[in-house]
């Protein structure tokens, strides 16, 4: 018997917002008794970009386009991810409410349609006519109250931006329950994988204003890491640490539906660690930094467990991302090499700033040896980010 899938697009969630458990109760069961990829990096920091990189399970098929919400045209290494489950028999469908501005069909399918509602009544009401039928299914699920711009009945009865801003995630999380009450009622829940991940997070103007972009700006980890989990009954809930790529997710669905993929090469699967590094971006291959009154800078990163590398209009910035998430010490100008050529860690400023010295603080942490792992770490990752970024531009200049 074929295993149902849904998709839980958990939308503008990062790993800061979900740390505020008490919004997320429905959630969070889901994710306590789920498979969850802690080092999960979204592969754009935008949402249409993350979703066609995982529909498409390729971060290059939208790299021609010039503008980021309008007229978006695809070229598909493979058929939609959904357009493959239909044609293994699934019933497919994508739901969303409220309605989203931009146009997301061409992304979603060749031939169908991604269907908006204005309520989550009515959604859910389409949705369990899929659900309680015999044929399996397929459904991506997208809650677009938790965006900045969208409202629904939920976050509009909030009585200021904070409260609309919590409650746009607390209807997110309502969806959630939602969903799993129409699984359990339809005695479906034990046939079905769910897959929930965060598109981005938001960065709220803590790298400048950027016009007053909140998402959408260079890929700090507090954009791109984000939550993600996949519940698949059968499957012991634990806690996996190596890297997983939004752009993964495609591949590993198939192969936990049990079906081939139809990508000609062949993609990383999420549940082993097989991946590295991951890489992330803001804009298109083709789009212009900072274009015609745009304040957006074109930025490209490479994420390990440890490090992330950011370059932005060819300037690098190194960040321990654990220790520092929201990416504000660039460490790059800290690593420095005696005439020898060994490097060090240079605290001549920390130096300056008390009597006698840094304090043994920041001396215990950038010890002799992370000298060296930093070093060593840090050029294998410029030269992985920049022959990732030579294809992106070769795909630009080729269309």
């Amino acid at each position: 018997m074929k295993k149902n899938i849904i998709f839980l697009h958990l939308e503008s969630l990062n790993h800061t917002i979900f740390s505020h458990r008490q919004w997320f109760p429905f959630l969070n069961k889901l994710y306590s008794q789920s498979i969850r990829l802690n080092n999960f990096v979204s592969s754009a920091t935008s949402s249409l970009m993350a979703f066609s990189d995982l529909l498409h399970g390729d971060d290059d098929t939208l790299e021609h386009n010039t503008q980021l919400e309008t007229d978006i045209t695809v070229r598909r290494p493979c058929p939609s991810l959904f357009d493959s489950l239909k044609q293994h028999g699934y019933t497919t469908a994508g739901m969303g409410y409220p309605r989203n501005w931009a146009n997301v069909d061409a992304l979603w399918s060749e031939k169908e349609t991604f269907n908006w509602y204005e309520t989550s009544k009515e959604m859910f009401a389409d949705m369990a006519g899929i659900i309680t039928q015999e044929q399996p299914f397929a459904l991506y699920l997208w809650n677009l109250s938790s965006h900045l711009c969208y409202y629904d009945e939920i976050k509009s009865a909030g009585g200021n931006s904070l409260e609309r801003w919590q409650r746009g995630y607390q209807s997110m999380d309502l969806m959630v329950g939602q969903t799993i009450k129409m699984l359990i009622e339809a005695q479906k829940l034990q046939d079905t994988i769910i897959i929930g991940f965060g598109d981005h997070g938001d960065d709220f103007w803590g790298h400048g204003f950027n016009g007053g972009y909140a998402h959408g700006i260079e890929p700090y980890t507090s954009l791109v890491h984000t939550p993600a989990f996949i519940f698949c009954p059968g499957m012991k809930s634990t806690d996996l640490n190596h890297m997983v790529s939004m752009v993964d997710l495609r591949n590993t669905a198939l192969a936990l539906l049990n079906l081939p993929s139809s990508q000609a090469v062949d993609r990383f699967f999420a549940l082993t660690p097989q991946r590295q590094v991951c890489y992330s971006r803001n804009l298109f291959a083709k789009q212009k930094s900072q274009d015609k009154g745009s304040p957006l800078k074109k930025g490209y990163a490479i994420t390990s467990a440890d490090l992330h590398l950011l370059k932005v209009d060819d300037k690098s910035r190194l960040f321990l991302w654990k220790v520092d998430p929201a990416n504000q010490l660039d460490i790059l100008p800290l690593i420095k090499h005696d005439k020898s050529g060994k490097p060090f860690i240079d605290l001549e400023k920390a130096n300056r700033q008390r009597t006698g010295g840094a304090h043994p603080h920041i001396k215990h942490f950038f010890s002799s040896e992370m000298a060296l792992l930093l070093n060593e770490q840090y050029r294998a990752m410029h030269e992985q980010l920049s022959t990732w970024m030579d294809k992106k531009k070769k795909l630009a200049e080729a269309n």
